[in-house]
């Protein structure tokens, strides 16, 4: 992936200002595009980033200013959002896991529980960020990758490997993913049971959601995918959102779809129930959605390998599902496995 240094330079340069924006690479593509909104400037384009968290709000980036324009944009003047941001214990970790499988034995299922792993270091700045990231885009390229930043939200960078939703608006064409069970390394030995059993709650979960809105989804047979030094089950799914009487609404679909089993947990409804309960730090945009939205095309991943930031601190957000007979230890290192697919490109830079 060849990122002139122009690129790094813009997108240091907007989150100085505080200009929201996203930079983004689609999977598989090495170009970088720019959506950028001074809120001030009329829209250029039907092109939009939407951004929904996990607790559901949703904020829009309008393409308001090609990147010429927005090198000479005015500083903007927006109030600091206050983030409750710190490392989770392994206290606290191993008690929840506990309960979770205690109750897994009695509800049938699985639980997505998340922790928080903070770097701070005054040598973090949006340099050492912008290098890191461009880094991190190249060895993930399979992935959707991003920096995006809004006064609300704060400044975040994701290299997601978990599709939720791409919809050709032409054709009603439609593609999602079921992709849920991880371990570490790239091999071609066959998958557990406890991940398997994982995969398949979310795999019958979509495929249950979309025939509920009328679609017929065709379950493609399931495969290995490499996520940087990870890897994950992965099922492709797809279909067709047309009908008699026009196509079923992209944000209905969105509604339905969202949060899957492989980011809460299952029965969906309950495990965000015991999700609420006993996570102590707010999601933010961890386990929300992504999406490029255009006049043609819909693209929604979620948000997942991700990491927030801002001069000083990095925070990295990383969770797994818990099944019944998971444990305490293993859980743990598999959500650093995943943290450390994204803090390892900073750190590596602060070890220098």
């Amino acid at each position: 992936m060849n990122i002139g240094k122009d690129v790094i330079d813009h997108i240091v340069s907007l989150l100085k200002r505080e200009i929201a924006f996203v930079a983004y690479a689609l999977p598989n593509f090495d170009t970088i595009e720019f959506i950028i909104d001074d809120n001030v400037s009329p829209v250029i384009s039907s092109r939009k980033f939407i951004i929904s968290t996990w607790a559901g709000e949703k904020f829009e980036i309008s393409d308001r200013l090609n990147i010429s324009e927005a090198i000479i944009s005015p500083i903007q003047q927006n109030s600091k959002p206050q983030f409750n941001r710190t490392t989770s214990s392994w206290e606290e970790y191993e008690s929840a896991i506990n309960k979770i499988t205690e109750l897994l034995h009695t509800t049938e299922g699985k639980v997505v529980y998340s922790r928080l792993k903070v770097i701070d270091d005054c040598r973090i700045n949006f340099n050492l960020i912008a290098e890191s990231a461009v880094e991190m885009f190249a060895e993930h390229k399979n992935t959707f990758r991003a920096i995006y930043f809004t006064p609300t939200t704060g400044a975040w960078c994701i290299c997601s490997p978990e599709l939720l939703l791409e919809v050709d608006k032409g054709c009603g064409i439609f593609n999602t993913v079921a992709l849920a069970g991880t371990r570490s390394g790239v091999t071609k030995d066959g998958w557990d049971d406890k991940n398997k059993r994982e995969h398949s709650l979310v795999v019958r979960y979509i495929s249950d959601t979309l025939k509920s809105l009328a679609i017929s989804p065709e379950i493609l047979q399931s495969e290995t995918m490499n996520a940087g030094k990870i890897q994950h089950i992965l099922t492709r799914i797809h279909g067709n959102i047309s009908t008699p009487d026009g196509m079923i609404e992209i944000n209905d679909i969105i509604a339905a779809l969202h949060p899957t089993p492989a980011i809460s947990g299952y029965p969906v409804k309950w495990a965000k129930g015991v999700i609420n309960q006993l996570e102590t730090h707010d999601r933010e945009c961890y386990g929300g959605y992504i999406a490029i939205d255009t006049d043609k095309r819909y693209l929604a991943h979620v948000n997942l390998r991700c990491f927030a930031f801002e001069p000083g601190r990095c925070c990295f957000w990383g969770g797994g599902g818990i099944m019944k007979d998971s444990s305490a230890i293993s859980e743990w290192n598999e959500s650093d496995m995943k943290m450390e697919s994204t803090m390892s490109f900073i750190t590596k830079r602060l070890s220098k």
